[in-house]
């Protein structure tokens, strides 16, 4: 099955989205910081997008298996640009909470986008055509954090970088807008209607689509290897400022060659898992290699071989979430994808709501703290995913 001009559309938005991300992504923690606040409150405010998302992104991955994947995308992203407008136009902390809150609710592109590709794409193409959008997107994190890292030197800087961000999110509401269907496969039917709209009501209607017998082991690893990342990169701009005493524009730059490898590796994910013929077993290995990166990161004693263990960390990150959105999309029925990634995404949200807090708690007992409990989640992560790599081993042998 060849790609479509809505698989290059989706391809284009998934590289904005995170490009108008990476803009203000660096930049966030920093400025909250710098209101006075100590790291355990900047965690706490920071977190919050992370704990709103938890209960968000399942409701509107259920929506979209209900109303359609384009009415959906349109409202995250018109309000996610508005979000970011708001957030630029004040230093209030108050306003500031009320601009992330509305981004951690709305703030779903990428995980619509995701349930698009597998609602157009052969189960056969799909790790191919995953690896493509997260190189897509990744390369967003290339000329975002440098571009923002000098627009927030200028005058006012904060505030053109989070007008740019909402201007590149309206950019892809035209896009959607024009190019993408409003019902391009057929699975998104509304099934049981009285009763679907009494859950919506409630916002438990896509509790209802998930199989949480089969997923939940899944789910758990995803937990594990999310955190492990996240709580090391949710403080890595003051981390490398304190230690190796670099400026907002060598953060961005290092932040960028993150998005460069990233890129690359997505690229790659087809290939390898064509070679594995097993997303359990690729999964397995992945972990253990961001395990591995996470110690060398946590103990690189300079900024060069800091960038070097950089590599290995992107490019299990990069395979891990192709993996595992394979195994999840496969224990579950094509018309509930977008309650499942909706789920999935939440998990990463649970992850990215106490990452901040553990990493400024941990960066307070020790400049390593991050690092090596990211390390040690990485590890419970390999340990799980080893366990149902084995499992399924053994069933197929049954078989």
């Amino acid at each position: 099955m060849g790609l479509t001009r809505v698989h290059h559309i989706i391809f284009v938005v998934g590289f904005l989205d995170l490009f108008g991300v990476s803009l203000i992504l660096p930049l966030i923690l920093p400025v909250v910081k710098g209101l006075g606040i100590s790291h355990v409150a900047a965690g706490c405010v920071t977190s919050l997008y992370g704990a709103i998302q938890l209960f968000s992104s399942p409701m509107v991955g259920w929506w979209s298996d209900v109303v359609g994947r384009r009415r959906v995308v349109l409202v995250c992203l018109l309000a996610t640009a508005t979000s970011y407008i708001i957030l630029g136009a004040t230093h209030s902390l108050t306003i500031i909470i009320i601009s992330r809150s509305l981004a951690g609710t709305f703030k779903h592109s990428q995980t619509i986008c995701r349930a698009l590709l597998t609602d157009i794409t052969s189960s056969e193409e799909r790790s191919r055509v995953f690896g493509r959008f997260n190189a897509a997107s990744s390369m967003g994190f290339i000329v975002g954090p440098m571009l923002g890292g000098h627009i927030s030197e200028l005058q006012d800087g904060f505030f053109h970088v989070c007008n740019l961000a909402a201007t590149i999110f309206i950019i892809n509401f035209a896009l959607c807008w024009l190019f993408i269907p409003s019902w391009p496969v057929q699975v998104q039917k509304k099934k049981k209607k009285d009763s679907e709209k009494n859950s919506w009501a409630w916002g438990l209607g896509w509790a209802r689509e998930v199989e949480w017998a089969l997923l939940w082991p899944i789910l758990t690893i995803r937990f594990f290897l999310s955190f492990a990342s996240l709580v090391y990169r949710s403080n890595f701009s003051l981390l490398i400022g304190q230690n190796f005493g670099a400026s907002p524009v060598v953060i961005g730059y290092l932040i960028s060659f993150q998005g460069i490898v990233s890129a690359v590796a997505g690229l790659l994910t087809g290939h390898v898992s064509k070679f594995y013929h097993n997303p359990r077993k690729e999964l397995f290995h992945s972990s253990i290699l961001l395990m591995l990166a996470l110690l060398g990161l946590t103990l690189a004693p300079s900024l060069s071989l800091l960038l070097l263990c950089l590599v290995p960390l992107c490019i299990s990150t990069a395979i891990i979430r192709v993996s595992s959105s394979a195994i999840s999309i496969s224990l579950c029925q094509p018309s509930k994808v977008g309650s499942v990634t909706g789920v999935g995404q939440s998990v990463a949200s649970v992850a990215r709501m106490v990452t901040p807090l553990v990493a400024g708690m941990s960066q307070e007992a020790s400049m390593y703290g991050p690092g090596l409990v990211g390390a040690a989640a990485a590890g419970a992560g390999a340990a799980f995913a080893g366990v149902i790599a084995h499992t399924h081993k053994k069933k197929l042998k049954q078989k």
